[in-house]
């Protein structure tokens, strides 16, 4: 996450406000760090020492008993995996935001740019509220060009900068060992079995890639909001369990237990099918603890009473 420095700036309306605005930004971060697994805190030095309101700093805020407690946590903990960016860094390239009171240079928009990332930024002006930050870029290597870059101010901005990634990603896969390099990127909700690797790896049909690739995004959909119990009704896309005949059965049973990431083993009954080459099956276990999905199986139709081949 890298901070938006040009929205650190006083308020109109005092401490109130600017609780309330912070309030609003640690949701979006805390959202960031969940679902995208982004937990780094660039910022520059104005976080900490610019005023928000007369007199009222971050330590001032930190230190006003009215302010939830989880945030001073959740903050804390942003701030102890910080990041400073330093302006002499970046002599050599500019990137100017217009403002209302004319063109301003903003180190979070040029890193974030230069780094093909986004920024997060405080509800402080309506500019910031939008979901991409329009500036000039500088630099003494090439022409001045307009370009954007992404901004999270809102949590919707969280989803649509997810959904970008996640269709660019996509695109980029073209096997399944790329699959398989890229999973937790692709799908952070979802945690594989070391097994899968080689599973994935004899996936070299592109299309049939891209069938097993859309199942695991159901999957992933469902996990992102898990909050411990399952439900298959919600999961959807024909997701069920292993019939009686199959879980009854000692030699059927052992064909789906496999290692999970701890080196432990379990039996996985729940899956989905997708098309291809062949019908596949992808079978998962529901982690309440973790809160996610664990990816046990991706391949081939396994064996049951009525269907006795691979």
């Amino acid at each position: 996450m890298i901070l938006n420095e040009l929205s650190v700036m006083p308020v109109k309306n005092g401490k109130e406000e600017f609780d309330s605005i912070m309030s609003c930004f640690l949701s979006v971060c805390h959202k960031i760090i969940t679902v995208k697994k982004d937990s780094d805190f660039y910022y520059t030095q104005e976080l900490f020492l610019d005023e928000f309101a007369p007199g009222y700093t971050i330590y001032s805020w930190l230190a006003n008993p009215q302010v939830p407690k989880r945030e001073k946590d959740l903050f804390r903990r942003m701030a102890n995996k910080h990041q400073l960016l330093d302006k002499s860094h970046y002599w050599s390239s500019e990137f100017t935001v217009q403002m209302p009171n004319g063109s301003v240079s903003a180190v979070g928009c040029l890193a974030a740019y230069e780094a093909e990332s986004y920024v997060i930024s405080m509800q402080t002006l309506p500019i910031w509220e939008q979901e991409e930050i329009k500036g000039i870029y500088i630099s003494a290597e090439e022409d001045d060009r307009r370009v954007v870059i992404r901004n999270c101010c809102l949590p919707e901005h969280v989803d649509s900068l997810l959904k970008e990634e996640r269709q660019k990603n996509f695109r980029m896969v073209s096997s399944g060992r790329e699959l398989w390099e890229k999973r937790e990127s692709i799908y952070p909700h979802l945690l594989f079995c070391e097994c899968v690797k080689k599973q994935l790896e004899e996936a070299r049909n592109s299309l049939h890639i891209k069938m097993i690739m859309q199942k695991l995004q159901v999957l992933e959909d469902y996990f992102m909001d898990y909050d411990g119990r399952f439900e298959k009704d919600k999961a959807g896309f024909g997701c069920r369990e292993e019939s009686e005949s199959v879980k009854n059965n000692d030699r059927l049973r052992k064909m789906r237990v496999f290692e999970l990431p701890d080196k432990s083993k379990a039996f996985f009954s729940w899956h989905i099918s997708f098309p291809g080459n062949f019908p596949g099956r992808i079978y998962f276990l529901p982690d309440a603890k973790k809160g996610v999905g664990i990816i046990g199986y991706v391949g081939k139709h396994l064996p049951t009473k009525n269907y006795t081949t691979i």
